[in-house]
Formats: structure tokens, C-alpha cells, sequence
């Protein structure tokens, strides 16, 4: 095996001391050495190549607990991407050079305007009109097509666009009522819909019966064909941002993790997996129903017979519960009633039955299963911690390592709670960032003390890994904004007490941190003997201006050894 000597840039271990070296030699797909030059080079052995940093900074190559890199890239495929269109004509050209080449009568579902990981950043308001183009705008683009302008989740109201064609396709006509439920069709002075609808039309999480009818009836056009060549190329683009390893465990399938076990069968998985199946049905159009009784004990069953801890590729670690949601859908469960984005009170909403969680922990604790729980507010984390520590003394749940995912706010006594019970903890800074205006506005300010707080969580001593999901999608601003915290609507940075920590924790949580979250200690570190996968960097993530982070550049990753960017 052929060695590589990196040296001439600052190399941030990560590793159990932290350290920081000038010189780190591989060998195949493994570490060999890491420290100063003169001691790592007393390890070559043979021929090495020396690989020159020229300044630039070297960290383990980061791994993402929650980045849902399959749902991203699918649907992305799927998508004509509008993202960077500044104007209708852009919009209309994008569409008219898809519906040359797609078949007459295929539906061309097209992106929304803006970023796909990110809140607030962009959307159709920045068009130089202020709203996405209407119908008659769309069907000279082509009438020969059905063209849906999708809108996502996080953020609503949100907005859609449809031509004629795609008003056909959708159901709506002149006789449709200008609201129905939280969805507004838009009508022009002769009261004729303008293709435009807005409103609870995202494709996820609308918790809308309409919003609900709409999508289904753009799903049987999803094109499922699209889904391995789609992650495969989605795989590449997370490597370029610097990330070697994904924890896939939210909104899971069996269907879906079978694609990443096929791509593993034929040696083509790029990207190491660790992976997790949810146990309920919840979050898309069409699974807004719970599953039938026998189908959700089968479908555990099934994920209980699939475990593998060992593989160098790809693991399967255990099952999911969503326990609430977030503050955009009127989902989070909160102690006191707060105004959803429609003006209407809620408590929140549970996403699976006390029932069937009690049912998954004791599946989870009897067969080996690790449990991943995510839940977002304090009366979710009232309701959680009641029912695991009921359990514990029975099913020594603090001896399980299990995970406690997103936790968007939470109380230091819940904290010390779940750490007791040997809980990890796993975040994305998006959620917080993103949401955190909204919750000052509806709920008040007192959520500010309990939002993302990460320095309690390290002073827990719990294990925090971080993650990409709902943006931005780069690890390196997520970085930042664990460090900033700072509130996308106002700019206001909420950095009190509970939520301070430093430039090695903050990485650490994409390194070390999350590799113990994943109870995988070969990865996440540069130590001797652990898997040889790097990230080069174009800055010192620790020394850098922190409101730079976001730019930060990607030089190379190195997977198993070998650069792949």
C-alpha cells in the first residue's frame, strides 16, 4: 500500500487530546501517524508521496448526523432547478428547454426559486416581479406539458405556480373556492385561478387536507427511477462539501434504505452510512394516515432482522419515533397554546400514539435496537422523559446509548434528564435559527434561554452531533451558526449562557462528537488505525473571522485514502 505524507498546512486532529500537528501519514485506507514531521516520518515505510497542505487546513472529513442526503437529492432530481432565476422570462426559458426534451403530456415539476436548504434567504419575492409567474406566463414556456413550480417546506405560507395544463392536473377550476382549508387559489378580476395557489401547498409536513390532495396528485409523476442514480450524484456533492459519513435516520423506509443496501451490493456506495428506520407514518402527502396495526409491527420486525454494526459502508443501527414537530406547521408541543402562522391556536401535535412508542422502546430495548426519538419542544420532552424513565428501571434504558434528536428547545433540568438515561444527542442549528423569530413572536421570548442549547448539552456531558437538514446545506455555515446562533429574520444573535461554546466544539460536533453519537470510533478523528478519510480546507475553522465560516472552500476530501474531489 502505497503511503501519502500531508504536511505544510495546520491539521486538526480531533482526536482524544485534540491536538494540532504538522504532519499526517496514510497508508491505504487507513491513518498510520499524526504529529510532528520528524516522528510521523520515522513511520514510512517504502515509497510515500509527499502531499503538500500550501497553507491550507486539514480536519477529519466531517460527518453529518441528520442531512436527509437521499430525500435531497431525489427530489432535487426531480426538479427543473429554478433556484437562481432572477426574473419570469429566466423562469420561462428554464421550462421551455426541459419541455423540449420530455415526452408531451409528462408533468415538469420545477423547483422553487431560492435555496433548498435554506429559510430565508431567497424566494420568489426576490424575483424582479415580487411573485412567481402566473399561468399565462407559464403556458407559453408549454402548453404541450403539464409545469408545477413547487414549494417546500420549512417556510409558509408557500407559494405554487401552475400552468393550464398543470390547474388540469391539480384539480383546480374557476368553481374552486378561493380558500379551501389553509390553501388560497389565487383569481383574476374574471375570477379565473391565475395558476397561482399559496397557502399549506408544500410537499412535506403541510398537515393540511388540501394542501395534502394537491401533492398527491403530483406523487404517481415521481419518478422513481431516479432515485439511485439521484443519490449517487447526491453522494459526490455532499463529499465536495467535506462530509465522508451520513446518519440517514429520519423519514426512512425500508424501500428507501434499500437503495443505499444495492448501492453497497454493488460496491458503489462513496459515502459511509449509517442508517435508521422510522417507525411511523407521518410527514408526506401520502402518509398523513398512521400505518394499520399489522403493518407497523411488521415493518419493525423487518427492521430488527436487518441490524449490521460492522460493515465498513454501511450500518443499520435501530428505528426512529417522531415524537412532535416544528413551529412552522403548529406541530411543536409546547406547555401553553401559541398561535400557529395562520392566526389559530395549538398545542402542538404528536406524531405517533403513546401506544406504539411505548411499543418501540420495548421492541428496540428486547432486540438489540438503538432508538432514535426526536422531539422538538418542552411539553414533547414532558411527555418522552415520563415515559422512558417509567420504562428504565425494567428495561435499563440508561445502559442503551440511545439518541435525542433535533431537540429544538429544551429546559437544563430535561437535559440532565435524558443524560441520566444515557441519552446522545444529535441537532440541526437550522430549526432554531430558522424558527426563532416566529417563536418569539408566538410563543415569547422566554424560548430564547431553551433554544439549541448546546453548552449546556456539552456541560451534560452528552455527546451532540450536528447535522445539515433543512439548511444551509454547507456543514461549514451550519458551523457558524452554532457559534452565532444568530436568528435568520431579525439577525439577532442569541448567544446566552446555555448556547456559548467554542470554535473545537462547535467542530467537534461535525467530528469527534458526532463519530461517538454514531458509536463508530474509527471515523471522526485522525488517529492511527482509524479510517483515512480528510477534509482540506481553505481557512483555520478555528482562527478565521467566525462570520467567514460560511465562504469556508473545500480544497479536497479524501475518502479511504484516496482524494475524490
Amino acid at each position: 500500500m502505497r503511503q501519502r505524507l500531508y504536511r505544510g498546512g495546520r491539521i486538526y486532529t480531533m482526536d482524544e487530546e485534540r491536538r494540532v500537528v504538522d504532519a499526517v501519514l496514510t497508508a491505504g485506507e487507513r491513518v498510520v501517524a499524526a504529529g510532528s514531521l520528524d516522528e510521523v516520518r520515522s513511520h514510512v515505510t517504502g515509497g510515500v508521496k509527499h502531499v503538500d497542505l500550501h497553507g491550507a487546513t486539514m480536519t477529519p472529513g466531517l460527518i453529518d448526523t441528520h442531512p436527509h442526503m437521499l430525500h435531497w437529492s431525489w427530489t432535487t432530481a426531480m426538479h427543473v432547478p429554478l433556484w437562481h432565476c432572477r426574473n419570469h422570462a429566466e423562469i420561462a426559458a428554464a421550462i421551455r428547454a426541459e419541455a423540449e426534451k420530455t415526452p408531451e403530456g409528462e408533468l415538469i415539476l420545477c423547483s422553487p426559486i431560492g435555496e433548498p436548504h435554506f429559510f430565508h434567504k431567497r424566494s420568489y419575492r426576490d424575483l424582479e416581479e415580487a411573485v412567481l409567474p402566473d399561468r399565462h406566463v407559464l403556458d407559453h414556456a408549454t402548453s404541450r406539458h403539464p409545469v408545477v413550480i413547487t414549494a417546500w417546506a420549512p417556510v409558509r405560507p408557500g407559494m405554487i405556480a401552475a400552468n393550464s395544463r398543470g390547474l388540469e392536473l391539480l384539480g383546480v377550476t374557476a368553481d374552486s373556492p378561493d380558500r379551501i382549508g389553509n390553501v388560497w387559489v389565487e383569481k383574476d378580476s374574471a375570477a379565473e385561478p391565475t395558476g397561482r395557489l399559496s397557502g399549506s401547498v408544500i410537499t412535506y409536513y403541510a398537515y393540511d387536507a388540501y394542501g395534502d390532495e394537491l401533492i398527491n396528485r403530483l406523487a404517481p409523476h415521481f419518478r422513481w427511477d431516479r432515485l439511485v442514480p439521484s443519490v449517487r450524484d447526491g453522494i459526490e456533492r455532499y463529499k465536495r462539501l467535506g462530509i465522508t459519513t451520513v446518519y440517514e435516520n429520519h423519514m426512512l423506509e425500508d424501500e428507501m434504505l434499500d437503495v443505499y443496501r444495492r448501492l453497497r451490493h454493488d460496491d458503489d456506495l462513496a459515502i459511509r452510512v449509517v442508517s435508521s428506520q422510522e417507525a411511523e407514518a407521518y410527514g408526506f402527502a401520502w402518509s398523513a394516515q398512521p400505518r394499520a396495526d399489522a403493518d407497523f409491527r411488521e415493518r419493525l420486525e423487518r427492521a430488527a432482522s436487518k441490524l449490521d454494526h460492522e460493515d465498513a459502508l454501511l450500518r443499520f443501527n435501530g428505528i426512529t419515533i417522531a415524537w412532535d414537530g416544528y413551529c412552522y406547521g403548529g406541530t411543536m408541543m409546547m406547555r401553553q397554546p401559541y398561535l400557529d402562522v395562520y392566526g389559530k391556536l395549538t398545542g402542538g401535535r404528536r406524531h405517533i400514539s403513546l401506544e406504539r412508542a411505548e411499543h418501540v422502546m420495548r421492541l428496540c430495548a428486547e432486540r438489540g435496537m438503538r432508538l432514535n426519538i426526536l422531539a422538538m419542544g418542552l411539553a414533547a420532552h414532558d411527555e418522552v422523559l415520563e415515559l422512558l424513565e417509567r420504562l428504565d428501571p425494567e428495561l435499563d434504558i440508561a445502559a442503551r446509548n440511545w439518541v435525542l434528536c433535533h431537540a429544538t428547545t429544551i429546559e437544563n433540568d430535561q437535559i440532565d434528564r435524558y443524560k441520566a438515561l444515557g441519552f446522545a444527542h444529535t441537532t440541526s442549528m437550522a430549526f432554531g435559527c430558522g424558527e426563532g423569530d416566529l417563536m418569539c413572536r408566538t410563543m415569547g421570548r422566554y424560548v430564547l434561554e431553551h433554544l439549541h442549547p448546546l453548552r449546556r448539552f456539552f456541560d451534560a456531558g452528552m455527546a451532540v452531533g450536528a447535522g445539515t437538514d433543512w439548511g444551509p446545506l454547507s456543514p461549514w455555515a451550519q458551523v457558524e451558526l452554532s457559534l452565532t446562533h444568530e436568528l435568520m429574520d431579525s439577525g439577532y444573535r442569541n448567544t446566552g449562557a446555555n448556547q456559548r461554546i467554542s470554535r473545537l466544539e462547535a467542530l467537534a460536533m461535525f467530528t469527534s462528537d458526532a463519530a461517538k453519537v454514531l458509536r463508530w470510533p474509527e471515523i471522526g478523528s485522525i488517529a492511527p488505525g482509524n479510517f483515512a478519510d480528510l477534509a482540506i480546507i481553505d481557512r483555520d475553522p478555528v482562527e478565521c473571522d467566525v462570520d467567514t465560516l460560511h465562504d469556508t472552500r473545500v480544497v479536497q476530501t479524501i475518502f479511504n485514502g484516496e482524494a475524490v474531489t
